[in-house]
Parts: structure tokens; sequence; C-alpha cells
């Protein structure tokens, strides 16, 4: 099954200077897909609305068309890095609840549910 990934669909959106962009796409055997992303929290959240309404328009199941966008917190990031400790006998000394931002030139100590407007979504 092909997957539209949401890093490239921000990379896509932004290369044509859109602030929201929804993508219906249709695959050899005809599964439909629609995925959607937007600039801010409010346009992910306006993209993901016009997304749900796309899909009850092609009489997609009720259940899939109350899609809601990845929350922009750090655990949901492409630049965090969960702090799991130090291996020892009994398992990690940590339980990944905090970490690091990679995006800085210094490493930042996040938690994972912190929000930052310097987000990139994660590879899915």
């Amino acid at each position: 099954m092909p997957d539209i990934k949401i890093s490239e669909l921000k990379d896509f959106r932004e290369s044509i200077g859109m602030t929201h962009i929804v993508v219906f796409a249709v695959d050899d055997e005809g599964r439909q897909y629609v995925a959607t992303h937007g600039e801010t929290e409010k346009h992910a959240h306006e993209a993901a609305s016009a997304g749900n309404n796309l899909k009850k328009s092609l009489n997609w199941p009720e259940s899939v068309c109350n899609s809601k966008p990845l929350e922009r917190i750090c655990e949901n990031c492409t630049y965090y890095k969960p702090d799991y400790g130090v291996h020892c006998a009994n398992g990690w000394s940590g339980d990944g609840k905090s970490g690091k931002c990679l995006l800085q030139p210094v490493e930042v100590h996040k938690t994972r549910n912190s929000k930052c407007s310097n987000f990139e979504p994660l590879i899915f």
C-alpha cells in the first residue's frame, strides 16, 4: 500500500507557496487516499476539516471522516530524540518522557509533549 508521507506533503505545500493542502490520490487497485497539511496549527485543522468533507462527499464510511491533524508536539517531531538513559541489567534507566531537540546547534532538553514553532512532522 502506498503512503503519502506528511513530510513530503509539507514540502510540496511549501514549494507551491500555499498555507493549506488537501491531496486526493488513487492507487493502481482503485484504493482512495486523502491527506492534508497546514502551515500553522489552525491551518492544519482547517485542511483536516476540508479533507473530512472530501471523504464524506466520496461516500467514505463516517468512522474515517473525522481525522485530526498530527499534534505538533516534540514526540511527533523528526528533530526530537527521546532519552531512555543507559541500559542496565534490569532495563533502561529512563522512560523516554524527556529527550533532546536536535534542531538547535546545541542539544536542548525537552519533554515529549513540548510544543515548538519549528515542528517537522515524523516521516510515516
